[in-house]
C-alpha cells in the first residue's frame, strides 16, 4: 500500500493492542486481531481478526484520528450547526480551518490501517487459507461479507475527506487510493479518481449485500457492534444518494425501512434512547461502535467526552442551530441539547459560560453520561435508521414526479416520530414538501453525527457561520473565508498529510489544490 501507512502498520497495531479494548465482543481475543506475520488459517483466526477490524474503527487516545472523536468533530463544527466553543479546543482547528498542508488535522493512517485488516481477511477466505472453512463456513462466509462492508465504509469515508464530492464533476477529480489487496510496505499507490472510489465501494457493498453471507436480524440488537444485512443496505443508500443515484437510494432505503425489525424511537422514548443502557436504546440503531470500558479509545480524547459540559465542553450547537430547533416547540429533539448545569461558581456569582450561553440550550448529548455517569462509556451511532427515512426522502424529493409522494409519506413519519403531540405536528403534504424541509429535518435528527458537513457539501449548500459582528451568535472571530463558503473553498477538503506525500512520490504529486 501506501508507505507511510504500511510502515505504520504493526506500531499502529501493538499501540492499540495496548490499549486492551474491553468490548465484550472482543473478550475472546487480543483487541489487536491478527499480527501482520501470521497467516488467518482456521475460524478462529478469522475470527480474532475480525474484532481487530472492528476494534480499529474506533482508535484510541493516541490514534484518535477516526471514529474515537475526529471523524465525527470533522464533520460537525466544518459545518453550520456546531463550532468549537472557543479558541484552543480541540476541535479548534477543524472549526476555524486555518490549516496547511503542514499542520492540518488527518485522518488517515488509522483508516487505512483498518482497511488492511479488513483485506487480510477477505484475501484468506479468497484464497482458501482457512483449513477448516468447511467445518465453520457460515460463519466465515459472514465474517467475509462483515470485511466487505467494513472496508467500503472506510474508503467511502476517505473519499469524502480527501476527494470533492461526487457531484461536483461525477467523480471525475481525484480521490483516494483504493487499496484491496495487502501490499508490500514498499508499495507506493496514487490516488484514484472519486469515481472509481465509488464504483468500488458499491462493488464491495452489494457483492457484500448480494451474496446471503451477512446475518439477517430478526430481531434489534442481535449483531450489536458488528455488520448484518441490514446495516450494510443502510450504507449502501447513502453512498447512493452521496453518488446522486437516487432512483437506487430510494429502493434500497425502502427495503430497510419495509423490511428490517428496526422501528424509529418514538417521542417519548427519543431523548433517554441514547443511552446504551436504556431498554429502547437499540431500537433504531443499525450499527453502532460498542464500548464498555473506559481504558481504551473511550478516554479523556472520546467524543462523549468532547461534547459533555462536565468533560472538555470543547464544542457546542451554533446559536442558528438552537434557534432553529426552538422554532417548534413540540420538537423533542431539543431535549438532547442541554443547557448549562454549573450556572455558579464557588461564590455564587454567574460563571464565565453562564454569562455567555445563559439557559440556551447548548451540548450534545447524543453521548450522555446516563445510566453509567460517564459519557466515556457510550456507544458510538455509526447508522440509523432515521437517517434511512431521511435518505429515502431526499431520493425521492430529488426524482421528483409521482416519487414526491413517497417524499412526503418518509419525511412525515420523522415529523410524527419527532413531536410531543402529533395532532400539532407540522407535517407536510405533496403541496408543501420542498427540498429544503428534507433537508433541514436531517440537519435537525443528525446534529452531532457528524453529517451536516457532508451533507452541504454534496448539495452545493453555502455555509454560513456569520457574515457580521451583528450575526456572531456564539461563534469567536474567524478569517473571512472560514465565516462563510461553499465546496470551492479549497480547505473544503483536506490535504493528503504530510507524512504520506513525504514517503510517497506518487502521491506528493496529486496533493490537492491550494496546499
Amino acid at each position: 500500500m501506501i508507505t507511510k501507512i504500511y510502515k505504520s502498520f504493526v506500531f499502529s497495531v501493538a499501540v492499540l493492542g495496548l490499549s486492551s479494548c474491553v468490548n465484550n465482543w472482543l473478550d475472546q481475543a487480543p483487541a489487536n486481531g491478527i499480527p501482520t506475520a501470521q497467516a488467518i488459517t482456521n475460524y478462529n483466526d478469522a475470527k480474532t481478526a475480525m474484532y481487530g477490524m472492528y476494534d480499529g474503527l474506533q482508535g484510541n487516545s493516541t490514534y484518535r484520528e477516526y471514529y474515537a472523536a475526529r471523524m465525527f468533530y470533522y464533520r460537525d463544527v466544518h459545518g453550520d450547526d456546531m463550532q468549537a466553543r472557543n479558541q484552543g479546543m480541540r476541535t479548534s482547528s477543524c472549526y476555524e480551518m486555518r490549516y496547511t498542508a503542514d499542520d492540518a488535522p488527518a485522518i488517515w493512517n488509522v483508516p487505512y490501517n483498518v482497511i488492511r485488516r479488513a483485506n487480510r481477511i477477505i484475501e484468506a477466505v479468497e484464497n482458501k487459507k482457512i483449513m477448516d472453512a468447511d467445518k465453520y463456513q457460515s460463519q466465515i462466509n459472514d465474517i467475509y461479507a462483515q470485511a466487505k462492508v467494513v472496508r467500503a465504509l472506510v474508503h467511502f469515508d476517505l473519499v469524502r475527506i480527501y476527494g470533492n464530492p461526487y457531484t461536483v464533476d461525477n467523480g471525475a477529480s481525484l480521490g483516494v487510493p483504493f487499496v484491496d489487496t495487502a501490499l508490500n510496505t514498499d508499495a507506493q499507490m496514487g490516488r484514484e479518481t472519486v469515481a472509481n472510489v465509488y464504483e468500488k465501494v458499491i462493488k464491495d457493498l452489494t457483492d457484500a449485500v448480494n451474496s446471503g453471507f451477512l446475518y439477517k436480524s430478526v430481531k434489534v440488537g442481535e449483531k450489536q457492534g458488528f455488520i448484518d444485512q441490514w446495516a450494510a443496505e443502510a450504507l449502501l443508500t447513502r453512498v447512493y444518494l452521496y453518488k446522486g443515484d437516487n432512483e437506487l437510494a430510494l429502493s434500497t432505503a425502502k427495503n430497510v425501512i419495509m423490511n428490517s425489525p428496526y422501528k424509529l424511537w418514538t417521542a417519548d422514548e427519543y431523548a433517554d434512547a441514547w443511552d446504551k443502557m436504556n431498554a429502547k436504546h437499540t431500537g433504531e440503531i443499525l450499527f453502532e461502535i460498542v464500548n464498555n470500558g473506559s481504558d481504551d479509545w473511550a478516554d479523556r480524547e472520546g467524543i462523549g467526552y468532547l461534547y459533555n459540559e462536565d468533560g472538555y465542553a470543547d464544542a457546542i450547537c451554533t446559536k442558528s442551530f438552537v434557534d432553529m430547533l426552538k422554532a417548534d416547540k413540540n420538537d423533542v429533539r431539543i431535549n438532547v441539547v442541554l443547557p448549562l448545569k454549573n450556572k455558579k461558581d464557588g461564590n455564587g456569582n454567574p460563571t464565565e459560560l453562564y454569562k455567555i450561553y445563559g439557559d440556551e440550550p447548548v451540548f450534545i448529548n447524543k453521548f450522555p453520561s446516563g445510566q453509567q455517569s460517564d459519557p466515556r462509556l457510550q456507544n458510538l451511532p455509526i447508522l440509523r435508521l432515521s437517517e434511512v427515512y431521511l435518505n429515502a426522502a431526499e431520493a425521492a424529493m430529488k426524482l421528483g414526479g409521482g416519487a414526491v409522494n413517497e417524499a412526503v409519506l418518509y419525511l412525515n413519519e420523522i415529523i410524527k416520530a419527532r413531536s410531543i403531540d402529533v395532532s400539532a405536528a407540522k407535517v407536510v403534504d405533496n403541496n408543501s414538501i420542498t427540498l429544503e424541509k428534507v433537508l433541514t429535518e436531517r440537519r435537525k435528527e443528525l446534529v452531532g453525527e457528524g453529517h451536516r458537513f457532508f451533507d452541504a457539501m454534496r448539495n452545493n449548500e453555502t455555509i454560513v457561520r456569520y457574515e457580521s459582528q451583528d450575526n456572531m451568535g456564539w461563534h469567536y472571530a474567524l478569517n473571512e473565508d472560514s465565516r462563510k463558503f461553499d465546496r470551492t473553498y479549497f480547505r473544503a477538503i483536506l490535504p493528503i498529510p504530510v507524512s504520506e506525500t513525504n514517503a510517497n512520490p506518487v502521491i506528493a504529486k496529486q496533493q490537492n489544490p491550494g496546499y
